[in-house]
C-alpha cells in the first residue's frame, strides 16, 4: 500500500502538468480550425450574396436606362408610358424575381410588375436606404428577401424617384445549407486531428529531454522538460494547428467550387440574357451583326463591372466569333440566344471566372495566415501562464510571479476585449451619424474615439488612488464590469450620441483596470522585481494588440460590427471572472500622492521636461492615435478593401512594436544614445504617413504601419529612460510621482486629439494629404529633438561612462 501511495504522488504531478499541457495543445487546435472553418463558412456567404447583388444589379440597370431613356428634359416620373412593359420583360430576367418597382421621392409606387403594389407607399426604410445612398445602389435585407435599387435622375441631375428589384433568397439559403453540410464534417475531423496531433506532439517533446537523475521520479522530468522546452513546446503545437489549416483550407475549396459555381453559373446567365437582348434590339432594327458599332466596348464595361467573368463572345448564327473580350477559359461558358430560341440571331457566351475564385481563397488564406500569428501568441500566452503558476514546473506556490501571471490573464482577456473594436469603431461611427448630421462626418467620427482617450488620460490619477483605497481586486472588477456594460451598450447605440457615451463608459472602465493592474505590479514586486513585472504587465497589452485588431477586422466583415461589439463585451465578462481567481487582499504597499496643478506648473518650466514630452512623447502619441484609430480603419474601407484588412494593418503595426521593443531595449544597454533612439523612432513613424502621399492603396497602408511598428519600437522605453536621467535634479526636487503624473497626462492628451485632428485634416486635405501634414509633424518634432537635445545626450554619456 505504502508503495502504491507513494508511486501516486509521484505519478500525480508528473500527469497533471501534463493534462494542463494537453488542454492548451487542445484549446490552440480547435481556435485555428474552428476560426478556420468560421472564415470558410462567412466567406462563401459575403460571396454567395455578392454574386446576388451583382446578378440584380442586372435588372436594375436596365429598368433605370430605360426610363430614363423615355423621359424627355423635366418630363415627370409618371410621363414614362413604356415602362411596364419594361418591367415586365425584366422580371422575366431572373426566378428569384419577386417584383420591380419605381417608387417617387415621396415613396409612392408609380409602376410595378405587380399591378396591386402600384399607388401604395413603400416601407420607411426603403425610401430612408435611398435617400442615404445619393446615385450609389442601396441593398436591403429581410430573413425571406432583399431589395435592391438605384436613383433615377433626369437630364438635370434631379431624382425623380428610385428603381427597386425585391427578390427571394430561398436559393440563398439552400446553398447555405448545403455549405454547412459540406463544412461541418470537415471541421469536425479536422478539429479532432490538430487536436490529436498536438497532444502527440506535445507528448513527444516532455520525453525528448535528458533522462532525470537516479532516484528522481517521473514528475522532475516533466517539470524540467518543460521549463526547458518552451519553445520548443509552441514550435510543436502551432505545426499541428498549420497542419490542420492546410488540411481544412484544401479539403474547403472542393466545397467552395460545388456550391458557389451554380451560382456564378446563374450570374452568367442573367448577364448573357441583357447582351443578347440588347443585340437583338439592335439586330432588329435592321443593322447586320457584322456591322454593328462599340460592341466590344460595351462588353468591356459589363466585364469590368462583374468580375465574376471571364470573357463574353458572341457570336453569329454560323457559330463564328464576332465580338470578345476578355480570355477563354478551358470550360465552355453559358450560351445564351440571341433572339426567339426557335430562330436565334447568334449567340452569346458568358465564362465564369476561376481567378475570381482563385483571388476569394487567397483573401481566406491572408485571414487564416492572421489566425495562425494569432495562435503563436495565444500559445506563447497560455504556455507562460501554466509553467509561472504550477509549482511543479518551477514555479513557487505563493511567489509574486505567480500571482503577476495570475493577473495577467484578465488584463490580457480585458485589453484583449477593447483592442478587438479597433478596426471597427470608426466605421460604424460614420454608420450611425446619418445622412442629416450637422457636423462634418470626418470630424464627427473621431469624436467617440476622443471621448475614450480623453476619459483615460483624465481618469488615471482619480482612480489609482480610489483603486488603492477599495482594493485592488475590487477596483479591477469593477472596470472589467464598466467595460462589459460599455460594450454591450456600444452594440446597441442608435446613434452616435449615445455611442460617444457608452464609449466614455468603456474609456472609464478602461482607466480603472489599467491603473488596478498597474498597482498590483507594484504592490507584488520588489524594486528589484518591478522591471520583470511591469514587462509582464506590458507584454499583455502588446499581445492584446496583436491578437484584437485583425479578429476584430473579421468579426466585422462577417457578422457585423454590433456582433463584434457583443464577442468584446463577452471577453470583459471573461476578464471580469478571471480577476475573481486573485487574491482579496490585493492593496498597494503604499499610495502615490495625486498629480496637483502646483506640481504641473513646476515641471512644465523644466526645459527637459518640456522637449521630452513636446517634442517627443506628445507626437508619438499623436500619430500613433490618429493613424491607428482613425485613419487606418477608414482609409482601408474607403478604398473598397474589408475592414478585415484594416485589422491586419493593425496588426503588422503591433507585431513590429513587439519584436522591435527589447531590441530597442538592448541597444540602450549597449550605450546607443537614448536621443538618437526616441529621435530616430520619430522620423521613422513619419516615413510611412509621407510615403502615402506618392503611393496609394492597401500595400502602401501595411508598408507605412510596419514603419511606424518600427519607429515607435525604437522610441517608446527610451522616452521614460532619458526623462528618468535628464530630469533626475526635478526628481527630486518634486517626486517622481508629480514628474512622470505630468508627463503621462500631457501625453495621453496627444492621444486624445489625434482623431480629431486627423479628421480635421481629411475634411481640408483628403485621406493621404491627412496621413502626410501629420507625418511631417512629426517628422519636424523628431528632427527638432534631435537637435536641441544636445545636453541630454551629454547626461546620458556620463551616466554610461559612470
Amino acid at each position: 500500500m505504502r508503495a502504491k501511495r507513494e508511486s501516486a504522488e509521484i505519478a500525480e504531478p508528473a500527469t497533471a502538468p501534463l493534462r494542463r499541457l494537453f488542454a492548451v495543445a487542445i484549446l490552440v487546435a480547435l481556435f485555428g480550425v474552428g476560426m478556420s472553418a468560421f472564415l470558410n463558412y462567412f466567406k462563401f456567404k459575403s460571396a454567395l450574396e455578392s454574386a446576388a447583388r451583382s446578378r440584380m444589379a442586372v435588372p436594375v440597370m436596365a429598368v433605370r436606362e430605360g426610363v430614363q431613356a423615355s423621359l424627355a428634359l423635366g418630363l415627370p416620373l409618371a410621363s414614362a408610358a413604356a415602362v411596364p412593359d419594361l418591367l415586365a420583360r425584366e422580371r422575366q430576367a431572373d426566378g428569384a424575381i419577386r417584383t420591380i418597382s419605381i417608387f417617387d421621392t415621396s415613396g409612392r409606387v408609380r409602376f410595378s410588375s405587380d399591378p396591386r403594389a402600384v399607388g401604395t407607399v413603400v416601407p420607411a426604410a426603403w425610401q430612408a436606404t435611398a435617400a442615404a445612398a445619393g446615385n450609389d445602389a442601396w441593398h436591403l435585407t429581410a430573413p425571406d428577401e432583399a431589395v435592391q435599387g438605384l436613383a433615377l435622375r433626369n437630364s438635370f441631375d434631379l431624382t425623380l424617384g428610385h428603381v427597386a428589384v425585391g427578390y427571394g433568397l430561398a436559393d440563398q439559403h439552400l446553398a447555405l445549407v448545403r455549405m454547412r453540410g459540406a463544412l461541418l464534417p470537415i471541421a469536425i475531423w479536422g478539429s479532432l486531428g490538430s487536436a490529436l496531433l498536438a497532444m502527440l506532439v506535445v507528448w513527444g517533446v516532455l520525453n525528448t529531454g535528458r533522462k532525470p537523475p537516479h532516484g528522481s521520479g517521473l514528475g522532475a522530468r516533466t517539470a524540467g522538460a518543460v521549463a526547458s522546452s518552451q519553445g520548443r513546446l509552441v514550435a510543436a503545437m502551432l505545426l499541428a494547428v498549420m497542419l490542420g489549416l492546410g488540411c481544412v483550407s484544401w479539403a474547403t475549396q472542393h466545397a467552395f467550387d460545388r456550391n458557389l459555381q451554380p451560382e456564378l453559373a446563374r450570374k452568367a446567365v442573367v448577364v448573357g440574357g441583357s447582351v443578347s437582348e440588347l443585340l437583338a434590339r439592335a439586330i432588329g432594327h435592321g443593322i447586320a451583326m457584322p456591322e454593328l458599332v462599340g460592341v466590344e466596348a460595351y462588353l468591356a464595361e459589363v466585364r469590368r463591372q462583374h468580375p465574376e467573368l471571364a470573357h463574353i463572345v458572341v457570336r453569329d448564327t454560323g457559330g463564328v466569333p464576332r465580338f470578345a473580350v476578355g480570355e477563354r477559359a478551358a470550360a465552355p461558358g453559358v450560351q445564351v440566344p440571341i433572339g426567339a430560341a426557335n430562330h436565334a440571331l447568334g449567340s452569346v457566351e458568358v465564362g465564369v471566372s476561376q481567378a475570381y475564385l482563385r483571388n476569394m481563397l487567397f483573401e481566406v488564406l491572408l485571414d487564416l495566415a492572421v489566425v495562425f500569428v494569432v495562435a503563436v501568441f495565444l500559445t506563447r500566452e497560455l504556455l507562460q501562464f501554466i509553467t509561472a503558476t504550477d509549482p511543479r514546473l518551477a514555479a513557487a506556490p505563493a511567489s509574486g510571479g505567480t500571482l503577476l501571471a495570475r493577473m495577467r490573464v484578465p488584463l490580457f482577456l480585458f485589453m484583449l476585449a477593447e483592442e478587438l473594436t479597433r478596426a471597427f469603431v470608426p466605421g460604424f461611427a460614420r454608420r450611425l451619424l446619418g445622412a442629416h448630421a450637422t457636423v462634418s462626418a470626418d470630424v464627427a467620427v473621431g469624436l467617440p474615439i476622443t471621448v475614450f482617450m480623453l476619459v483615460v488620460a483624465l481618469g488615471q490619477a482619480p482612480l489609482a488612488s480610489w483603486s488603492e483605497r477599495i482594493g485592488l481586486r475590487r477596483a479591477m472588477q469593477w472596470g472589467a464590469l464598466i467595460g462589459f456594460v460599455g460594450l454591450v451598450g456600444a452594440a446597441l447605440a442608435s446613434n452616435l450620441y449615445v455611442f460617444m457615451g457608452w464609449r466614455a463608459l468603456c474609456g472609464l472602465g478602461y482607466a480603472t483596470v489599467f491603473v488596478a493592474a498597474q498597482g498590483f505590479v507594484i504592490a507584488h514586486t520588489s524594486q528589484a522585481e518591478r522591471a520583470r513585472g511591469f514587462a509582464l504587465f506590458v507584454g499583455a497589452i502588446m499581445v492584446a494588440a496583436v491578437c484584437g485588431p485583425p479578429l476584430g477586422g473579421i468579426l466585422a466583415d462577417h457578422v457585423g460590427a454590433r456582433v463584434g461589439f457583443g464577442v468584446a463585451a463577452a471577453i470583459a465578462l471573461a476578464a471580469w471572472g478571471a480577476v475573481r481567481l486573485l487574491p482579496q487582499a490585493a492593496t498597494a504597499a503604499s499610495t502615490t500622492p495625486a498629480l496637483t496643478w502646483r506640481d504641473l506648473r513646476r515641471v512644465l518650466s523644466e526645459r527637459p521636461f518640456l522637449l521630452i514630452t513636446l517634442l517627443a512623447a506628445v507626437p508619438a502619441k499623436l500619430i500613433l492615435a490618429s493613424f491607428c484609430f482613425y485613419l487606418v480603419p477608414i482609409y482601408v474601407v474607403s478604398l473598397g478593401a474589408p475592414t478585415a484588412a484594416a485589422g491586419r494593418a493593425l496588426m503588422v503595426y503591433a507585431v513590429l512594436l513587439v519584436v522591435v521593443l527589447p531590441l530597442a531595449a538592448r541597444l540602450a544597454e549597449r550605450g546607443v544614445s537614448q536621443v538618437h533612439l526616441i529621435g530616430g523612432g520619430l522620423c521613422v513613424s513619419a516615413l510611412g504617413g509621407l510615403g502615402l502621399l506618392l503611393w496609394d492603396g492597401v500595400g502602401p497602408v501595411f508598408v507605412a504601419m510596419a514603419l511606424l511598428g518600427l519607429g515607435q519600437g525604437l522610441s517608446i522605453a527610451a522616452q521614460s529612460s532619458l526623462l528618468s536621467l535628464a530630469c533626475a535634479d526635478e526628481i527630486r526636487q518634486y517626486g517622481s510621482g508629480a514628474l512622470f503624473g505630468a508627463y503621462r497626462l500631457i501625453e495621453r492628451l496627444g492621444n486624445a486629439s489625434g482623431p480629431l485632428l486627423a479628421g480635421a485634416l481629411v475634411m481640408g486635405l483628403g485621406y493621404a494629404g491627412a496621413f502626410a501634414a501629420i507625418a511631417a509633424v512629426v517628422l519636424v518634432c523628431g528632427l527638432l529633438f534631435l537637435g536641441l537635445s544636445g545636453a541630454m545626450r551629454a547626461v546620458q554619456a556620463a551616466e554610461v561612462r559612470a
